[in-house]
């Protein structure tokens, strides 16, 4: 299931994150302050008011959010078997993330992706969908992004984003997402996940305390950016950003160089390619094939006025080195 992974063009889920506020540490960066309700809506509208309290559904922790296969979600008649025919298989453009395109009854393509760790677009919810925070923005007459919210701090949800030139694509996006978040709280469909994998793991534990506290001054906050991203800093800046994901092996063209992170790891190390301090420390954590291998990533960046760049590849190495050692091993 982790070669799904595809090299066909990518249906973007293009969220912006705005208003985002600060981050806590570990599994609970999957909480929010809002409490379940009973609330229901119409499709389209999220009217009913904004569910208050946190929540504390499991089945929207990150840790279970993480190791759900999306494209099962939308390969079954529970979620968009309502909506037409699959003109083709759904595919994955990410970990977390995937497309499907179907037919309507009248020959209309319905563009459908689902994005389980969104940055919503938007500052605050408007109504509610199954419980959940909603926030619905419709971009133009054909493209909508709906996202029940799971987490405030930071800002996360399940997005689903719809193209339809036959309808209202917020009608579909709400209903669709309906579905989806019945289907997460039905024990979905999962990866099948082999030993030693980085999609179950968490970025934001994956550092070394100490030597995160030695290369940004201070005990940092974590802050994750998606299922698979966590930023790290204290302060404004720098941040160490570390990632999990599947694609190609680095390799040099780029300018980078081969470093050791120790233990027989191999990384390819780059600077940014302006004059700000960054830097880029990336190696392959389990092979595939294609685009499926395996990679983690640690970047470190710094737009302070004197930053160093050769500084800021010299800390990109120092965390990678703490990472390495600590990931999930088969």
């Amino acid at each position: 299931m982790l070669n799904r992974v595809s090299s066909r063009p990518v249906f973007v889920l293009g969220i912006v994150l705005l208003g985002l506020a600060s981050g806590c540490a570990g599994e609970d960066l999957s909480r929010s302050n809002y409490q379940r309700t009973t609330v229901t809506a119409e499709a389209g509208s999220g009217q009913g008011g904004v569910p208050a309290g946190p929540i504390t559904d499991p089945a929207f922790g990150l840790s279970a959010l993480r190791s759900v296969d999306p494209c099962e979600l939308l390969s079954g008649d529970d979620v968009i078997g309502d909506l037409g025919t699959v003109s083709d298989e759904p595919y994955e453009s990410e970990w977390g993330s995937c497309r499907v395109d179907v037919q309507d009854a009248g020959g209309k393509t319905v563009e459908v992706g689902v994005d389980l760790g969104a940055s919503p677009m938007g500052v605050d919810p408007t109504g509610a969908i199954e419980g959940l925070p909603f926030l619905e923005n419709k971009l133009d007459d054909v493209t909508c992004y709906s996202t029940a919210i799971y987490s405030e701090q930071p800002a996360l949800g399940v997005t689903v984003q719809t193209g339809y030139q036959g309808g209202n694509p917020c009608d579909v996006g709400y209903t669709t997402l309906q579905k989806v978040v019945r289907a997460l709280r039905a024990e979905p469909a999962k990866y099948d996940v082999p030993a030693g994998s980085l999609l179950e793991a968490d970025p934001c534990a994956s550092a070394d305390e100490a030597v995160l506290a030695q290369v940004l001054g201070g005990s940092p906050k974590r802050m994750a950016m998606g299922l698979h991203k966590c930023d790290l800093s204290f302060g404004a800046e720098p941040t160490i950003s570390v990632r999990f994901r599947a694609g190609y092996p680095p390799d040099t063209t780029d300018g980078g160089t081969e470093v050791d992170l120790g233990g027989g790891v191999k990384a390819i190390q780059e600077p940014g390619s302006t004059d700000t301090a960054e830097c880029s420390v990336e190696w392959v954590h389990r092979p595939g094939e294609d685009g499926a291998n395996e990679l983690a990533t640690v970047d470190y960046y710094d737009y302070n006025d004197g930053a160093s760049k050769d500084d800021a590849c010299s800390r990109a190495l120092e965390v990678a080195k703490s990472v390495a050692p600590k990931l999930p091993t088969a």
